[in-house]
């Protein structure tokens, strides 16, 4: 069997919130969890099929006007299985930003190739990161989750509310809020660091210049002093 990845967990812990059917699964998944961990559309359905195999999931063939659809629902041994991944320690951060690689190649080209990177790093960065507020203005809007949980319509027991056509799970915020926090920070520091240094590069002869040295030594001083502050 092929290594499990966060990718299965991913997934099963969906599964744990509710039942899915596989383009809803599927769709859930690219909405909040591309921020933290991507992965393709493919491999998604190929780990949904991977879970009913190890017996973490059941699949039911469910009829939608002339076809089925497959609905997924998280068994005994899946939830088991998720409470153990929970308990493990989780793998060293993986940051896959191409944009921190084509700087780190930016000497095989022009400080222009190097700035335009840069640039549109930084915009992609904004843009996921006002996708993300967009999702914390949703949470504090009046009658959203946040206000459910704050006039005690919260907790398993509690019956379920639609919020913007969407069945709410209010008592997950508190852990989801920790997840954007941290994503949005990131996003934050990924756009001015790239915007300031694009500024920074478009003043640069090329990417090789010995004269570049004393501001590159100021950048590694300022990284180590980070460190040890």
């Amino acid at each position: 069997m092929a290594k499990l990845s966060p990718h299965t967990f991913g997934l099963l812990g969906m599964l744990a919130v509710r039942p899915w059917t596989s383009y809803e699964l599927t769709h859930q998944v690219r909405r909040s969890l591309r921020f933290m961990w991507q992965t393709s559309e493919g491999h998604l359905y190929r780990e949904q099929r991977r879970l009913v195999k190890l017996g973490w999931a059941s699949v039911e063939e469910e009829p939608t006007g002339r076809r089925t659809r497959k609905r997924y629902t998280i068994t005994t041994q899946g939830r088991d299985a998720l409470a153990e991944w929970l308990s493990t320690e989780p793998q060293e951060p993986t940051l896959q930003i191409e944009g921190i690689m084509r700087a780190f190649f930016g000497d095989q080209g022009s400080p222009a190739q190097l700035v335009a990177s840069m640039q549109a790093t930084s915009r992609d960065a904004r843009s996921m990161l006002d996708e993300l507020v967009g999702f914390v203005d949703e949470y504090l809007e009046e009658g959203g989750p946040m206000t459910m949980i704050e006039t005690g319509r919260s907790g398993p027991s509690t019956p379920r509310e639609e919020f913007r056509g969407r069945l709410m799970y209010p008592e997950r915020l508190h852990v989801v809020a920790l997840s954007i926090d941290v994503m949005t920070q990131l996003l934050d520091s990924i756009d001015h660091f790239f915007a300031a240094a694009s500024d920074e590069v478009s003043e640069w002869n090329n990417t090789t210049d010995p004269e570049l040295a004393p501001s590159t030594r100021q950048r590694l001083e300022r990284i180590r002093s980070r460190r040890h502050t």
